[in-house]
């Protein structure tokens, strides 16, 4: 019996230590979602009339189908294109990864091309794997000071906070979505945005 009850009370203590880390973990990313949100609060925008001039429209790199921009990328280009002929912003860096999977750049660079934009208002950086390595290089590489984000709505607070830490006054130009709606994307935003604010403590 007291073995039983030595078991007993062993699995009621790690089943105790578990759910308490459960609980701080959820209250941990719950926290640092709330944390990042403050950095869209009055600096995102949800149509390109009411957003205020900057120098640069940054486009982070997202997915494209058959050499051409997909859906959502497409969407960000088409807020960065109406910033720069609107004279809100004077030229557009585009960044994301450029492989012959993923020519992200590429893609994107030609479609701004084709839509009038000219070569030497579009800056290109194929070292923008994340989102952070693309506020961080947007400032390091091309000194970038001031910016307006052009990305979905639900990803705008992550884009500005990076943007803030990278040392970038940057506002968001908040591409409308139906992603909300989708729980898998909106669980990946959810960790990603938690990531961002830890690694936003590293050196």
């Amino acid at each position: 019996m007291r073995a039983v009850r030595r078991k007993l009370l062993r699995a009621t203590r790690i089943a105790g230590a578990l759910l308490v880390c459960g609980f701080l973990g959820l209250a941990g990313v719950l926290a640092t979602n709330l944390w990042v949100a403050r950095a869209s609060d009055g600096r995102a925008f949800d149509s390109a009339t009411g957003v205020p001039s900057r120098s640069v429209a940054i486009v982070p790199g997202a997915r494209v189908y058959n050499g051409k921009p997909y859906v959502h990328l497409e969407g960000r280009l088409q807020m960065a294109l109406s910033l720069y002929q609107a004279g809100r912003v004077k030229s557009i860096l585009v960044s994301g990864n450029e492989t012959s999977e993923a020519p992200e750049v590429s893609a994107m660079t030609a479609w701004l091309l084709e839509r009038g934009v000219a070569k030497k208002d579009i800056l290109t950086d194929d070292g923008g794997s994340r989102t952070r390595e693309t506020m961080n290089r947007a400032a390091g590489v091309f000194d970038v000071h001031d910016a307006v984000i052009c990305t979905e709505d639900v990803a705008a607070a992550r884009s500005l906070f990076l943007a803030e830490r990278a040392g970038i006054d940057a506002v968001a130009a908040a591409v409308p979505s139906r992603l909300a709606q989708s729980a898998p994307y909106m669980r990946g935003e959810i960790l990603k945005t938690t990531l961002a604010f830890f690694e936003s403590l590293m050196p």
